[in-house]
Parts: structure tokens; C-alpha cells; sequence
């Protein structure tokens, strides 16, 4: 065994043990009866004892009926509550107070409180449902403790006029009394334990000797199947079956399928891809992705360290520290409600930030740990596999798919001489990433015309780039901007850095190449020009423009703040994909509203400019409105093209069918969304897995599962638009593969092509002749339309015609400058 295959398996034996010890700390945050294993043991047990109780009701019942007694005690309490809930509250206080060796007594008094808190809800629930569904809101919302949450609903239930008599302890221990005998009866977990101590004796819970060999042996084998995937030394296993795996240990290479969470019918589909021929499009294509060598930029890592190091503050890098904690002014309470209410939300979501830069610091640590590795080796791999659309994924979590100070650290292990006659493309690429005042939307004369003008301060920043991280945290990608400048004023005449091109608005120009329309097409940049089309400034104008009409107090706030390319960016992107008006104001809350509040607590801003939460909400829903319709006015092929494929998605969820099409690289796509047949076990208040906001859930199988119409429906448009984006990126990289002088270094992010900056030129001419191949003599709606109406039980069922076909010459793409620059 060689030196680096000997490195090689200590990382893999590494990457298990990190992941044990990840899989162990997970499990100790969770409260013993939810963690994996006793919760699958729990879950499993579940319909036993529900259908125990069921029939201890019955008998009690019929015992009254026959008038041989009176009802129990228990009786009229538990009768009307749901038994399978009933049966999880008991399994899981079991389990609980086995781990928590609490006394036979107080395992009961725990059954009952929880029985006593579904009443106490079930009660207010028929007193004043809207209450019930409010309080639950805010209480799920405010408070991540199941004892805060309880209390405080209490509260505001009791200031509401809601009366509820408390139970005792004798109550409480008589109605659980059945749901106890039922769960030890016929669970096979539990038992009681009895044993003698001082004279006394003690009664307890406890697992049956089988139960817990189950257990301990499960947890055991769970707890190293959970590896943390990393890089590897050497070249990964190329893709030559489905199970073929890209590590050396076996074990490891069992976990890594070439398509995650893939189904059966997929899963055969490929098999018989591989059976026709050695090495399918896509898999070859793949292959060459994880055969790209790459290695560290260490002046990237030095200048990443001082910044993590000084706690260095700037847009789009992580927080490291929590702001100041807001404290309440001491004149709280003679504030506006509005205003009292803002404070307090302040002081909650400080503890999110917090927990966010705790988060933040330790996953930086950790890449820096693992670039620091691999910086030790001239080069080293990241494997890859799809996803079920044919989208590529890097396997491990160390890789450039992530934000732009981690994407950074990757260079190519290859490096190439760059020639006067490329220079310019490295220019282009450093007025890429660094888009100051937009230039990334000039000509590719006037990129590399900016970076010769601002020779300047862009020596400054590769003589110094501590010193000088003010002007470099500017850029639109801060640390790629900064690697591009080490690489562009480098005295070395090899260049390592990967030369992206990354496509306009990748989702229109697939949709408007699939429909053949002129209009949408120009305006993504696929029709030659002389100027670099903007298309999300294009929808920026008409919500201006419109915004302008309206004069509502809204819209005069809107426009006093602002309408960027950047405000309406997503909603542009995400439309092709299904996307409403509702996911729009999503998006400007999530975009535009949280940072603007996050400079508020860092204290970049005074105030936010849209007031409080609430404010924020009401700004965003009316910017979405004027962003959706001006979106659908600017793009007409996105949604002829939606609503034919959304056609065919609920024709085949109706029939509980899969949709399946084959991609132009071959690649057989599945979309199979279904509604487990299965009913949901809430316990009220309690989330016990996470201290998520949310309701703690089990699900009881039942005998199938039945197609989910509204996912199908949802998800058909953005599946197959990623189908096609993925199969352009495969093609591309085979043509690459296939020219006279081969292209071998890749560095693919979905619709961002990079190689190396000598063979940029060479790329850019693939990656316009790979468009062409997909739709000059192929109809990929038609292709979808045959394999979908195949599928179906009427295959002459009237469904969406494919949108009729513009005027669009697909191969004039050939001489456009713009569509990948």
C-alpha cells in the first residue's frame, strides 16, 4: 500500500468515527423516547397498545351496560381522547422514566398530567377554537421548553375567561392506570421492576431484558452508518454501476448510491442504462467531475483564518458573535404596544442569533480544520452522484457548493500557463465576482476596462489583503473576488484559479429555447446583442413603473427605498419554478427584510426601514403582488411551458403514477411525491425531538401510499427545468471531453461552468454548441408529452397542448457573446 492510499484509509476510518460521534451528540439533545431507535421501537408498538385500550374502554363500558357496575373512574376522561394518542403519551413516559428511574407512581403521574393537558386542550378547543388555534400559534412561536409553552398557554387561556378544573395527583394516577397495564400487557418493552432498599420496597419501569438487547444492539449499528463524508487523496472510484461507490472502505462505499434517495423503477432504469453500454452520457460526464483533481488556495486560507480569527464583520460572511443583547428601556411600559411588542421579539430572536453564530463558528472551525488537511497534499478528490432529477452533487460536505468563502479555497490542482491571449478572461472573471456598480452586466471589453482602470486599489488589495479587507468585503463574492486577484497580479505564469461562465437566468433560457421564443430568449441572452440584456432589471423597471401608478403610502415607501435588480432577483429566478406570489413575499422577507433587521441589531442600522415585524410583512406581501405581476408580463414562455408540464404531473398523480422522462444526456428522471396512508399522532404542546416550533408527530403506517397531486403539480415545472439544466452540464462536459485536445479540469455548479483560464475560450464555445445539441433537433416537451401519455390508462386523455413554437433559430446561440459569460 502506497503512502497516500495508506492517508487515504485513515481519512476514511476518520470520516466513520466523526460521523459516530455526530450521530451520539445529536441523539444526547433529544429526550430519551424520541431519539431514532427507542422511537422506532416506540412507533412500532403503538397500534398494539392503542387497540388495547380501545378494548379496555369497551369492556368497562359493556361491564356498566350489563349492570354489573358503575364506570370507572378513568372511563368518561379517556373516552372521547384519540387512542392512539393515548398510546404514545403512555409508551413514550415509559421509556422516559425508565431512562430517568423514576418510581412506578411517578411514571403514572407522568401518563396522567399529559392525558390531563389533551383534555384541558380538547376543552378550550370547544370553548373558543380560534382561541385554541392563536394560543398554540404564539406559544409554539415564543417558546422552545414544553414547561414554558404549558405555562404560558395557561395563561393566556385563563385572561381569556377560560376556566378549567385542575387535576390532583390521585386523578391523574387513576387515569393512567389502564393506559399503564395496556402498554405492559402487550408492548413487549416494558415491565415493572421490584426490588428491596432500606428496608423498603421500590417499584419501577423497566425494559425487558429482550427489548433492551434490541435496543443497545440497534443504537450500536446506528451510530457508525452516519459517516461525515469529506474529500479524498486519492481518485475516487469512477461510476461503473449503481452501487459502485466513490470510497476505498467498503462500508462507506455502501452508503454513496450514484442517486440519492432514488426509487426502485429509477433505480432499474439505470441499471439497464449500464447493461446498454459501459459508461452513459451522464455517467461519464460525472466521473470526470470527481476525476478533476483539485488543491487548497492557501492565501485565500490565511486571509479566511485572520478574518475568523479577528471576528472580521462583513456582508455575506457568517456571524461569529451574537450582537448585543437588546436590553428594554426603562421607560418599557409607557411605550406603544407596537413598539413593546418589537422589543420583545428583539430579546427572543437574539437567542436565535446567537444560537446562529455558536452554529456559524463551529462549521467555519471545522472547514478550516479540513482545508488545512488537505492543503498537506498537492492535490486531493471530491466525489460526486445525482440527485433524481440528474442534477450532480458533491458527496462530501467539504466542497465549493457552499458559500462563497468556503468555494474559494478550491483552485485546481492542474494549473495551467495562461497566454497573453487569455489574460483577458481572468480580467473578466475578477470583474465577475467582484460586480462593482454592476459591471458584470457590461461588455466583456468594458470588464476587462475596469479592472485596468482600478489597477490601483487592486494592487493595494494583492500587496496587503489584511489591511485592505475594507475595500475587497465590498465585492458582490468577497473571497472570490480576492482570489481572482491573487491569481490575475500572481508573477507565476501557471494560473490554478477556475474560470466561471455562468448563464442568464438558466430556467428562461431552457423554457424559451424549449418553446422557441424570440422575445424571451433576447432577454436572457441566447439572441446575439451588442449590449449585455438584463433581464431581472428588466422586471425591476415595470415594478418602478407600476409602483409609480399606484400611490398607496406602500408603494411611496417602496420607491423611497429602493427597487434594485437585487429586490426582485429571486422572485424572477424562482417563477420557472412554480413559484407565486406567496413564495415572493417569502423570498423579501428571507432576502431583504432579515438582513436589513440583522444590521438593525448589529448596529449598522439605527432602525429598520420598514418598521417592525409586522410592518416588514405587510411591505414584502405588497412588493410581492407588483413583483409577480410584473414578472408575468415580462416572461410568456415560463408559463405556457408550467402549465403543460403541470398538465401531465396531476394526470399521473390522479392515476397514483410516477412522472418519468428521459433527459437529452439519457438520464431517466423520476418525480414521485406521495401522501403516506398513514394518520398523524400529535401530542398537544410538546415537541420533545428538537425544541423545534412545531408539534411533535408520529406516523402509523397503513396499507399504502396514495400520489400527492398538489406536490406533483407544485414541484413538475422546477424537476424538469433542473432535468434540463443538469443534462446541458453533462453534454457540455462530454463535448469538452471530446475535442481534439481534451478539456479535463472541471469546476460545475449547476448553470456555473469553470475550467481552467487557458481553456476558457474552448469551453465557451462547448457549452454554446451543448445548448444547440439539446433543442436544435429535439423537443423536449414533445419527448416528455410521448413518455408521459405512454404511462397513462387513456393515453388520448385531453390534457395541455405543448405551447405552439416561436420563430427562435436555436443555433444562432452560437454567436451569442452573453448567454454564458
Amino acid at each position: 500500500m502506497t503512502k497516500v492510499n495508506k492517508v487515504q484509509v485513515e481519512l476514511e476510518d476518520e470520516m466513520i468515527q466523526k460521523g459516530r460521534e455526530r450521530y451520539l451528540r445529536r441523539q444526547e439533545k433529544l429526550s430519551p423516547s424520541q431519539r431514532e431507535i427507542p422511537h422506532q421501537k416506540i412507533t412500532k408498538a403503538l397500534p398494539k397498545v392503542s387497540k388495547d385500550i380501545v378494548n379496555r374502554l369497551k369492556k368497562d363500558f359493556q361491564r356498566f351496560d350489563s349492570g354489573c357496575g358503575k364506570k370507572s373512574q378513568w372511563y368518561e376522561e379517556l373516552v372521547d381522547q384519540d387512542p392512539d394518542t393515548l398510546a404514545y403519551i403512555s409508551l413514550n413516559s415509559c421509556y422516559e422514566s425508565v431512562i430517568n428511574r423514576n418510581s412506578l407512581a411517578g411514571c403514572l403521574t407522568a401518563i396522567g398530567a399529559r392525558v390531563e393537558l389533551e383534555v384541558w386542550a380538547d376543552e378550550l378547543k370547544r370553548y373558543d377554537k380560534g382561541l385554541f388555534k392563536r394560543l398554540v400559534h404564539q406559544v409554539t412561536r415564543d417558546h422552545s421548553s414544553d414547561r414554558y409553552r404549558l405555562k404560558a398557554a395557561r395563561i393566556i387561556a385563563s385572561k381569556a375567561g377560560f376556566k378549567f378544573e385542575k387535576w390532583d395527583r390521585g386523578k391523574k394516577v387513576h387515569v393512567a392506570a389502564p393506559l399503564l397495564n395496556a402498554v405492559l400487557e402487550v408492548s413487549g418493552i416494558f415491565e415493572i421492576n421490584i426490588y428491596e432498599k432500606n428496608l423498603k420496597t421500590h417499584r419501577t419501569i423497566s425494559l425487558t431484558s429482550e427489548a433492551e438487547d434490541i435496543l443497545k444492539e440497534r443504537m450500536f449499528n446506528a451510530s457508525w452508518a452516519e459517516p461525515m463524508f469529506g474529500p479524498l487523496v486519492i481518485p475516487p472510484k469512477p461510476w461503473e454501476a449503481f452501487d459502485t461507490g466513490a470510497y476505498q472502505d467498503d462500508m462507506l462505499s455502501s452508503l454513496v448510491p450514484l442517486v440519492r434517495k432514488s426509487t426502485s423503477e429509477q433505480r432499474r432504469a439505470i441499471e439497464r442504462n449500464f447493461q446498454k453500454e459501459r459508461e452513459p452520457t451522464y455517467v461519464r460526464a460525472i466521473n470526470a467531475l470527481q476525476a478533476t483533481p483539485l488543491r487548497i488556495n492557501k492565501r485565500v486560507l490565511d486571509v479566511l483564518k485572520y478574518c475568523v480569527e479577528k471576528k472580521i464583520r462583513f456582508y455575506k460572511f457568517p456571524e461569529l458573535e451574537p450582537p448585543v443583547f437588546p436590553k428594554l428601556p426603562k421607560d418599557f411600559q409607557s411605550l406603544p404596544e407596537k413598539q413593546q411588542n418589537q422589543l420583545k421579539w428583539d430579546q427572543k430572536d437574539w437567542h436565535v442569533k446567537k444560537r446562529e453564530a455558536i452554529s456559524n463558528l463551529a462549521v467555519l472551525t471545522d472547514d478550516l480544520r479540513t482545508a488545512d488537511k488537505m492543503s498537506e497534499f498537492g492535490q486531493f478528490y471530491i466525489p460526486w452522484n445525482f440527485d433524481f432529477r440528474g442534477r450532480m452533487y458533491p458527496v462530501s460536505h467539504f466542497n465549493y457548493h457552499r458559500d462563497d468563502h468556503v468555494k474559494a479555497l478550491f483552485e485546481f490542482a492542474n494549473g495551467k500557463v495562461v497566454a497573453e491571449e487569455d489574460r483577458g478572461w481572468l480580467a473578466v472573471h475578477l470583474a465577475n465576482v467582484g460586480d462593482f456598480s454592476k459591471i458584470s452586466k457590461a461588455s466583456l471589453e468594458d470588464r476587462i476596462q475596469w479592472v485596468e482602470d482600478n489597477d490601483d486599489w487592486l494592487c493595494r488589495i494583492n500587496d496587503n489583503p489584511f489591511e485592505t479587507h475594507n475595500l475587497w468585503a465590498k465585492a458582490d463574492k468577497p473571497f472570490q473576488f480576492l482570489a481572482a486577484v491573487f491569481a490575475y497580479y500572481s508573477d507565476e505564469p501557471v494560473c490554478h484559479l477556475p474560470i466561471s461562465l455562468d448563464g442568464t437566468n438558466s430556467g428562461v433560457q431552457h423554457y424559451s429555447l424549449a418553446t422557441r421564443n424570440s422575445k424571451d430568449a433576447a432577454m436572457v441572452n441566447l439572441i446575439p446583442s451588442d449590449t449585455c440584456q438584463d433581464i431581472y432589471q428588466s422586471v425591476a423597471d415595470r415594478v418602478i413603473e407600476g409602483l409609480r401608478l399606484d400611490g398607496r403610502e406602500e408603494a411611496r415607501k417602496w420607491l423611497e427605498f429602493g427597487i434594485t435588480r437585487s429586490t426582485v432577483k429571486r422572485n424572477v429566478m424562482t417563477y420557472g419554478y412554480s413559484s407565486v406570489e406567496r413564495g415572493f413575499g417569502d423570498q423579501i422577507m428571507e432576502d431583504l427584510m432579515h438582513p436589513l433587521q440583522r444590521d438593525v441589531h448589529y448596529g449598522k442600522l439605527q432602525e429598520h426601514p420598514f418598521g417592525t415585524l409586522r410592518d416588514q410583512e405587510r411591505y414584502a406581501r405588497f412588493l410581492a403582488k407588483f413583483s409577480y405581476e410584473a414578472v408575468q408580463e415580462v416572461i410568456s414562455s415560463v408559463a405556457q411551458g408550467m402549465k403543460f408540464l403541470q398538465s401531465y404531473a396531476h394526470a399521473l398523480a390522479r392515476e397514483n403514477k410516477s412522472v418519468r422522462w428521459t433527459t437529452p444526456s439519457g438520464f431517466p428522471a423520476v418525480q414521485r411525491y406521495t401522501q403516506p396512508d398513514v394518520k398523524r399522532v400529535k401530542i398537544f404542546l410538546y415537541d420533545r425531538e428538537a425544541k423545534l416550533l412545531k408539534q411533535t408527530r408520529v406516523t402509523l403506517n397503513g396499507m399504502g401510499s396514495k400520489y400527492d397531486t398538489r406536490k406533483s403539480r407544485a414541484g413538475i415545472a422546477a424537476n424538469v427545468v433542473h432535468s434540463w439544466d443538469a443534462a446541458h452540464m453533462q453534454i457540455v462536459i462530454v463535448t469538452a471531453l471530446d475535442q481534439p485536445e481534451p478539456i479535463k479540469d472541471f469546476f460545475m455548479i449547476h448553470d456555473s461552468f469553470g475550467t481552467t483560464v487557458s481553456e476558457t475560450w474552448k469551453f465557451y464555445h462547448c457549452i454554446r454548441l451543448g445548448l444547440v445539441d439539446m433543442y436544435e433537433d429535439n423537443c423536449v416537451l414533445g419527448n416528455f408529452e410521448i413518455e408521459c401519455r405512454n404511462r397513462l390508462s387513456d393515453p388520448d386523455m385531453d390534457l395541455a397542448v405543448i405551447p405552439p413554437k416561436g420563430t427562435l433559430d436555436v443555433r444562432v446561440v452560437l454567436d451569442s457573446e452573453y448567454c454564458f459569460s
